[in-house]
């Protein structure tokens, strides 16, 4: 009889996979390139370990990528066959029922799945981190700190994977808005757990949230401290670039942009959302960003069908419009049409129902239509969440908001959403401080400071 890091039993057939597999979670948790070399060690060890094959299907699907559902269907299979060979325990098949749930479209029945586990085995870290991962994709914040909550308390510091649960549930509550608690778990998750990237990041979200951006480059660093992270690392650069935008440092974002953030030109969604993003930001800015959409577009045209994540799908549209290519990323807005319409995934259905509206909305923007692109826009702000993402990531949508409101004359609704989006960061905002001086005729620092004296900031965070 075998036992995972939580002291959890583990079908392994020897030792070695059980190493293996210890190296695995911690990886996974801290997001390490390293990660598929370790579960492939555990694989080679142990070919029958049901445990590892599910959790390498869950792994492929959280990447969203229409060619890697066969391969998690693969992985199924071979879990499957594996629980025939050699009893697994209940834990482990309530693993393999959740990647069967996300094959069968119903992520979210997935990750509860998951949390099931958590009744009766508080400290298992794998089931933690990935419905926290599945959540995360969903939007759904409340249910992703409820979760957290039910189980952090319960990792002392001499678990050796307790920073890591930590960095997950500051994540959880920075997305709640909860940034003085968030910011106080997050740093003592990195105390404990010094490699863990998502904990790291998690503060950075509070710091860019809270317009604290001397604080946010100090703590981002030199990178040593997330020099092992997979591409979690190119998307930790992006916040550290907002820092850098914040004070008007565009040669350097553009340095990180092309040296960094797209320095590996990856297909993954999550590396074309940071590019894409930070480009439609200095767009906004007035800031020429070259041929850079460019390589993009390459990338984005080659996902246009693949369906698996709204998130994604918006972020490939903004790539194709950057470049120009307008008929394909009418083709992406369309699918997310018909997808809230017949789709058989929940989830899929209400993520696109929004994400159609951002789409178009995004379409008359690029077309110079910016009234219609505030209409609908504006439409899809309150449902936006459910793409998933983080509000960091989704205030691209915001900003256009923002944009497409000045550029149409409405005004006055400009000044309001952008007082309000000054007040909330503590009165320090590039975004909204210029612009609301351009509609105000006044200084941004003067303008900030009337914003913050005219708006209550006392929110209970």
């Amino acid at each position: 009889m075998f036992h995972d890091l939580s002291g959890d039993r583990i079908s392994v057939a020897n030792d070695a996979a059980r190493l293996a597999w210890n190296d695995t979670l911690e990886a996974l948790l801290a997001h390490a390139a390293a990660t598929p070399q370790h579960l492939a060690r555990t694989l080679e060890a142990d070919p029958d370990f049901a445990l590892a094959h599910a959790a390498q299907g869950l792994m492929l699907l959280s990447l969203a990528r229409r060619e890697l559902v066969a391969s998690a269907r693969g992985c199924l299979a071979k879990a499957q066959i594996a629980a025939v060979l050699r009893p697994v325990t209940r834990r482990e098949h309530m693993v393999m029922e959740a990647l069967a749930l996300w094959l069968d479209e119903a992520p979210c029945r997935a990750a509860e799945r998951l949390e099931a586990i958590l009744l009766a085995h508080p400290l298992d870290v794998l089931a933690i981190k990935l419905s926290h991962g599945i959540r995360f994709m969903l939007g759904d914040q409340a249910q992703m700190l409820a979760s957290l909550r039910n189980v952090a308390l319960g990792f002392g510091e001499t678990h050796p994977l307790a920073g890591y649960v930590h960095g997950c549930y500051a994540f959880a509550l920075e997305e709640r808005g909860l940034y003085a608690e968030a910011e106080r778990v997050g740093r003592r998750a990195v105390a404990l757990s010094p490699r863990d990237a998502w904990g790291r990041h998690a503060v950075a979200h509070v710091l860019e949230m809270t317009g604290r951006v001397d604080e946010g480059v100090a703590w981002l660093g030199d990178g040593r401290t997330w020099a092992h992270a997979n591409n979690l690392r190119f998307h930790i650069v992006w916040h550290l670039a907002l820092f850098r935008m914040e004070h008007g440092e565009t040669a350097e974002v553009l340095r990180l942009y092309d040296e960094e953030i797209r320095a590996e030109p990856t297909d993954d969604y999550r590396d074309i959302a940071n590019g894409a993003a930070l480009l439609a930001r200095l767009d906004y800015a007035g800031v020429d960003v070259g041929e850079r959409w460019e390589e993009l577009a390459e990338k984005a045209e080659r996902r246009v069908h693949d369906g698996r994540l709204v998130f994604a799908d918006l972020h490939y549209a903004l790539s194709l419009l950057g470049a120009g290519r307008q008929d394909m990323a009418e083709t992406i807005a369309r699918q997310l049409v018909e997808d809230a319409q017949v789709h058989r995934s929940v989830e899929r259905r209400t993520a696109s129902r929004n994400g159609a509206l951002a789409a178009f909305g995004l379409i008359a923007f690029r077309e110079g239509d910016y009234a219609e692109a505030s209409r609908l826009l504006g439409a899809a702000r309150d449902g936006l969440v459910a793409i998933g993402g983080s509000h960091a990531q989704r205030d691209l949508f915001e900003q256009a908001y923002a944009e497409s409101l000045i550029r149409s004359g409405s005004h006055q609704q400009a000044e309001r959403i952008l007082s309000e989006r000054l007040a909330r960061r503590g009165g320090t905002n590039l975004f909204a401080s210029q612009r609301l001086a351009r509609l105000r005729g006044r200084s941004p620092g003067r303008l900030a400071a009337l914003a913050v004296a005219s708006t209550p900031l006392a929110i209970a965070h």
